[in-house]
């Protein structure tokens, strides 16, 4: 098999096995076989999220219906750190930039909420979620980060789950005390955790106040500057992962 087929990987929704047999909806298909022009008898590689990862050998194609045959399993399944990423969304591109490199960077979770003072109103589910199949098929992670539904930040806090802590990336308090990754981080190792990154117009008093008065929120110092939200999301992810999640243990 050549360098070049074993590095093709996608995404299915299908279980994964030796006797399977498993057709690519439309998208896949052409995917496979107009654009990187795959033929019978090629082999790609295969996961779910849930059965680690398959080589596959190519059983049937035509422009629009592809059909594959797994042969054996070449990754076990590995769990994703249980961190989430909670944010405010920004413009459409930078949203899809976001929903990339979190999925490159290992989170379990992308849930964008909307805030006092957050610009957009609805949310693409589907196009998150198209741009973390494609980020975790392109950097060989086995799993797809969940897509949150779009909901208040006031509402989720509400709801908020007892044992996860709330990493709050505060360019007020937290930079101006200089709570610093060293500090607050290596406690929460192996617990529930997640990110909560705002909006460029930064929380209203009335959100910031229901934050900081929750037990499980923690303050971060993301330096010296004021960061872009998408910037200091990467920022933040970044710090959890060598500190917390699986970094270490590379």
């Amino acid at each position: 098999m050549s360098d070049r087929l074993q590095s093709t990987r996608l995404f299915v929704e299908a279980a994964l096995h030796a006797h399977a047999e498993i057709q690519l909806d439309n998208a896949g298909s052409h995917y496979l076989a107009n654009v990187l022009r795959r033929g019978i008898g090629d082999v790609v590689i295969l996961f779910n999220g849930r059965d680690g990862a398959w080589t596959a050998k190519i059983t049937e194609l035509s422009k629009k219906a592809v059909s594959l045959k797994p042969i054996s399993q070449v990754a076990e399944q590995v769990a994703s750190p249980d961190i989430w990423l909670i944010f405010v969304p920004i413009k459409r591109a930078r949203l899809d930039f976001m929903a990339q490199k979190a999925t490159e960077l290992g989170v379990s979770k992308i849930w964008p909420v909307q805030s006092a003072y957050g610009q957009m109103k609805r949310i693409n589910d589907h196009r998150l979620e198209a741009n973390a199949i494609e980020a975790a098929e392109q950097t060989e992670r086995l799993d797809i980060p969940e897509i949150g539904a779009f909901e208040s930040l006031t509402a989720l806090l509400s709801n908020w789950p007892e044992d996860r802590s709330l990493i709050f990336c505060d360019e007020g308090e937290a930079g101006a005390t200089h709570v610093l990754p060293e500090t607050i981080l290596p406690p929460l190792r192996g617990k529930p955790a997640a990110i909560l990154i705002g909006p460029e117009g930064g929380f209203s008093p009335d959100e910031r106040r229901m934050i900081t008065d929750m037990s499980q929120s923690v303050a971060l110092s993301l330096g010296p500057r004021i960061l872009r939200s998408d910037t200091a999301a990467l920022s933040a992810l970044s710090l959890y992962q060598a500190y917390c999640g699986d970094w270490r243990s590379l």
